[in-house]
């Protein structure tokens, strides 16, 4: 056998000859060993066949099977051990660390096999090895999140199967409605359609279309037993049933059906928006209803009512000490920290902070050892025993132990690593005995704090195995068995022993003076950004007697459970359970305020399960728009098994849209070592729960697996020919070309939506695109024959998390803009992140970038070209109004928009426009004031871009200058109105501050969007601030389009 060739990066595929071949080994079960040179891009299972006829002209054939029989083995990038799971790939997709592959017999066909192989899969290797790492570690945990999370997800799909004997469910599952929040239209839009909408139906069975004129208040149902009634009286068919048949949206995998009326389809208010009819297909329902394939659950998983009961009662009666009876002050003891690494500009000498905290906050003061010497070999013992002035019986729930590792450099302390763990584990049993703690190293992104912790930082244990470990004790305090948190019940019981006295400060019945009355509602009044951060000791102490009060007074003050919770003491353990009990009577928050309290300030675990009772409250499509902070909540939980997970997965499997949207969401941060292990467990779960949606996953997976490699094979061949400046889709079309790679890009739904089913790929309409970082424009046939071609662009080497947020953030406004009777026509596109710097953007059709509309007018600095464009795609007078009037709405929306977050890099190629005069934005990769600099000069003069061409358009080419007065005046209401709701979108970015954009990592990166909304001014000031900012985008548009011309020079 000849020496196997071992890549040093990892990557054998840099051995390949000029025609794209390498030399393989392949071992064979009998012991031989066979080399074949192989085309790096030539599908594994055409090489297989080709390894049988070879492999019988060797010895020792006739011991083996037929080629079928068998599959690979190969050693991956990673080191890992891997089996080819899809033998349509080629060599280049495989990314093999050695030049041989291992030919090993298929496993007998089990199912249950199958679906785990999807799984680790779609998880990913890393993210597998990391979960059966941990399981050595944490087995109890993750074993029990395991069989709840199984039983209590196999229980609701179980249920949902058996009283669906039809499909019907599943069917609404499969294709929710797509619904706006109200029936009533914005004023402009309501002229559009006056009584009634025009529209087509397609009846699928004979092909016939049918033009109807239907009230816009009718509903789906109406609307097919009209076409039923028509079909009927045209064909002399009287025996066609209305119920027998569901409306499809031509294109599109959308349907329309229930009682609410046509205009709150979103479909529906699209059309009538753009001023197009609306088309259907009339479908039989018998073609679209299916019975629900449900996973068998292991007979482990399975827990019967008996031993629920059981379960209960044993907590009921827990055995073991109530933490409320440890009357010492709470301590632990320090050992020794190894694999210590102390950067070579600082001294040999670490320490060791320590702190208890609840949420952000530390409970008692933070502990320090003295400084010790590291050794040579990263050894250093402390031996010290660490006092906190807290007591055992006082310790909170959800508190947890934080460390933070340093060192000097120069007089300056730097922290090395750090590491949380809760005090209570998973059962809310106090944590005992001799503990080994991985510890994470510093990242860039750690602001140093005073106290020296991280507690914001996750409690998950570092998976990899070259980091820094403490050990310690925690001891028993004479307490022989476990010490336990209690359970909600005895909370309660302690709340009802201790409550204040009729009459007394703090009771129900307590009636203050009106100096002291006036004195809350001046705290409930003032500036909340500002007021709870700078709350006293004395203002705590009378928001804590007065709760009930302010309680009742919530619907005047949403926000004001938010000062109580503040002004809890969470160090006192009686004080918590008033609190507890208080919450019970909470009235329900709205979505705003019940985000909040997931946030990582409120940890408590009972705050947080009436957080997501108050958001189970909300319709899906509203759930779906903040799905994205909720995944990040997800970190902030100290254990796998929470409400916020139930939450999440209940309604993923009520929605498949959700359920969707939720896995990518997951996936994209599987990287992150910190969440491989929760993020994995959640989608292991949710997949074992839905095997038909895990088919559809598996499918897109390969897809991306395939995108990703024909960028490595694009990339290889720019290099090699040194034409890394030059178009070059030869790599592109050359692969989407092959059979392979055709079947596999063919009858799968998009990864940004499962509203569109891809046919087939249009091989000859793919390209590379010119942007720096080559991505993909890809083009495929829609599964609707009826429908038009979709296009989508896959997108490698960027950071797509945060153009999500941005876009995210754009249709939450524009939910708030249409709620307030305004429809600025924002238009923000599908995008998702599929993995670290991979995903997918959709193409808006028919429209073009600024410079490229300047370029077609070649006169492009001229005012006049963006109008000259607009005219030639609109020919008729009233096709131009209505275009310039979707500018004037568009225009004054993202003028708006961008300002409010902070947008940059405006050049022309950021700046879209639709032949129907939406003007959109693109390409969000600098906010929150983060504007694009050039040798350190900042070339983006302007609040937002409003130039001379935009004026000009808004004016319809200077004939109606009244237009800009509306235009400003649509500006002024829409920026009052989002100012209105600030505190939903500062959440929204408040909840992102962990999910490591680099632009977002810090509280006082939101300080921007706090100040453009002039949160401590009066309405009267905002306004006039941001009219100022408008006059100096006017005034100086100049330097706009000065860019312009020299982005234009440069691309």
């Amino acid at each position: 056998m000849p020496p196997v060739i071992v890549s040093p990066d990892l990557d054998v595929t840099s051995f390949q000859n000029d025609l794209g071949q390498l030399d393989i080994d392949f071992l064979l079960p009998n012991g031989i060993c066979v080399p074949l040179q192989v085309d790096i891009d030539r599908p594994l299972d055409q090489i297989k066949q080709e390894l049988w006829k070879q492999a019988a002209n060797y010895p020792l054939f006739q011991q083996l099977a037929t080629f079928d029989k068998y599959g690979f083995l190969y050693i991956s990038g990673e080191g890992q051990k891997e089996d080819v799971m899809d033998e349509s790939v080629g060599i280049s997709e495989l990314r093999l660390a050695a030049s041989f592959l291992k030919v090993v017999e298929k496993p007998a066909d089990d199912k249950r096999k199958t679906i785990d192989r999807q799984i680790n899969s779609l998880i990913g290797m890393k993210g597998s090895n990391y979960i059966q790492a941990q399981h050595s570690v944490s087995k109890a945990e993750i074993s029990e999140f395991r069989q709840k999370m199984t039983t209590y997800c196999n229980n609701d799909v179980l249920k949902q199967a058996n009283q669906d004997p039809t499909g019907l469910v599943y069917f609404e599952y499969k294709h929710p409605c797509r619904l706006r929040s109200t029936s009533e239209l914005p004023p402009d839009v309501e002229n559009m359609v006056i009584d009634y909408i025009v529209l087509t139906v397609i009846v699928q069975e004979t092909g016939t279309s049918y033009k109807l004129r239907v009230k816009k208040l009718s509903t789906p149902d109406e609307l097919v037993k009209m076409t039923v009634d028509k079909w009927s009286s045209k064909s002399g068919q009287k025996t066609i049933n209305c119920n027998d048949y569901v409306l499809q949206v031509l294109g599109m995998n959308d349907f329309l059906y229930g009682d609410n009326p046509l205009v709150m389809f979103k479909y529906v208010y699209s059309c009538i928006v753009k001023n197009t009819a609306p088309e259907f297909w009339l479908k039989n329902k018998s073609s679209v209803l299916e019975k629900q394939e449900v996973s068998q659950p292991h007979k482990s998983s399975r827990t019967s009512f008996q031993e629920e009961r059981r379960n209960t009662v044993r907590s009921e009666k827990r055995s073991g000490h109530c933490v409320w009876d440890i009357h010492q002050n709470f301590y632990i003891t320090l050992h020794t920290a190894c694999n210590v690494q102390v950067p070579e500009n600082c001294r040999n000498l670490v320490r060791l902070c320590v702190g208890v905290f609840h949420g952000p906050d530390p409970l008692c003061s933070i502990q320090e050892t003295k400084e010790v010497f590291v050794s040579q070999d990263g050894l250093c013992s402390f031996n010290d025993c660490i006092n906190f002035d807290i007591k055992v019986q006082d310790l909170p729930q959800m508190s947890r132990l934080c460390f933070g590792l340093h060192c000097k450099k120069g007089k300056e302390p730097l922290l090395l690593a750090w590491a949380n763990i809760p005090i209570f584990d998973y059962k809310s049993n106090l944590q005992k005995g001799k503990l080994k703690l991985p510890l994470w190293p510093r990242s860039e992104l750690i602001q140093q704090e005073e106290s020296y912790c991280f507690p914001v930082g996750t409690v998950a244990t570092n998976p990899q195995g070259d980091c820094s470990m403490i050990e310690f004790s925690v001891p028993d305090f004479t307490k022989k068995g476990s010490i336990y948190y209690p359970p909600i019940e005895k909370v309660l019981e302690l709340a009802s022993t201790y409550i204040e006295a009729p009459g007394m400060p703090g009771s129900t019945t307590w009636r203050p003076n009106k100096n002291i009355v006036q004195q809350l509602d001046s705290i409930l009044r003032a500036n909340q950004y500002t007021i709870l951060q700078t709350l006293d000791e004395q203002q705590k102490q009378l928001i804590w007697w007065m709760r009930y009060d302010i309680r009742d007074k919530c619907s005047e003050f949403p926000h004001a459970l938010l000062y109580v919770l503040y002004s809890v003491s969470w160090d006192n353990h009686i004080e918590v359970s008033k609190m507890q009990a208080l919450l019970q009577t909470w009235p329900t928050l709205e979505a705003d305020q019940a985000l909040t309290l997931l946030d990582f300030t409120f940890p408590d675990k009972y705050v947080r399960k009436k957080a997501t009772e108050w958001l189970d409250e909300l319709p899906d499509e509203e759930l779906a728009q903040y799905l994205l902070q909720l995944v990040q909540a997800l970190k902030y939980e100290n254990y796998l098994n929470c409400d916020l997970v139930k939450f999440l997965l209940r309604r993923a499997l009520q929605n498949r849209n959700i359920g969707h949207k939720l896995f990518w969401l997951l996936k994209s941060d599987m990287h992150e070592p910190s969440v491989t292990v929760q993020y994995g467990l959640i989608i292991e779960i949710y997949l074992k729960a839905n095997p038909s949606h895990m088919s559809i996953l598996d499918r897109q997976q390969i897809i991306l697996q395939k995108l990703k490699s024909i960028t490595d094979i694009h990339t290889k061949a720019a290099n090699l020919k040194k034409k890394a400046k030059e178009k070059d889709d030869s790599p592109l079309q050359k692969v989407m070309q092959q059979s392979a790679y055709k079947e596999a890009f063919c009858k799968i739904y998009s990864p940004i939506t499962l509203m569109y089913k891809l046919d087939k790929i249009v091989e000859k309409s793919c390209k590379v695109m010119d942007s720096k970082k080559k991505p993909f424009w890809l083009e495929w046939t829609n599964d609707d024959e009826k429908g038009q071609n979709i296009q989508l662009i896959y997108k490698c080497g960027d950071d797509l998390r945060q153009d999500m947020l941005t876009l995210q953030i754009l249709e939450v406004m524009d939910t708030i803009w249409q709620s307030e009777g305004y429809d600025l026509r924002l238009n923000p596109y599908g995008c998702v992140a599929t993995g670290c710097e991979e995903g997918m953007i959709e193409v808006v059709q028919k429209s073009l970038t600024l410079a490229g509309i300047q370029k077609w007018r070649k006169l492009g600095l001229d005012k006049r070209s963006l109008y000259d464009w607009l005219k030639h795609k609109n020919p008729s007078e009233h096709s131009l109004q209505r275009a310039v009037e979707e500018f004037k709405l568009s225009c004054a929306g993202y003028a708006v928009a961008t300002y409010i977050l902070g947008v940059g890099d405006r050049h022309n190629d950021n700046i879209m426009m639709k032949e129907t005069g939406q003007l959109f934005h693109i390409d969000f990769g600098h906010f929150l004031g983060n504007k694009k600099t050039k040798f350190n000069i900042n070339r983006e003069r302007v609040p937002f871009i409003l130039t001379s061409h935009f004026e000009y358009i808004i004016k319809d080419g200077e004939k109606k200058p009244q237009n800009f007065t509306d235009f400003k005046e649509i500006c002024e209401r829409a920026y009052l109105i989002i100012r209105s709701r600030a505190h939903l979108l500062i959440q929204l970015f408040m909840m992102m501050l962990s999910s490591g954009i680099p632009q977002l990592n810090n509280v006082s990166d939101i300080d921007y969007i706090k100040e453009v909304l002039a949160l401590n001014s009066t309405q009267e000031e905002a306004l006039e601030k941001f009219r100022k900012k408008f006059k100096e985008a006017q005034d100086n548009s100049w330097s706009t389009t000065v860019n312009w011309w020299f982005h234009m020079r440069v691309h």
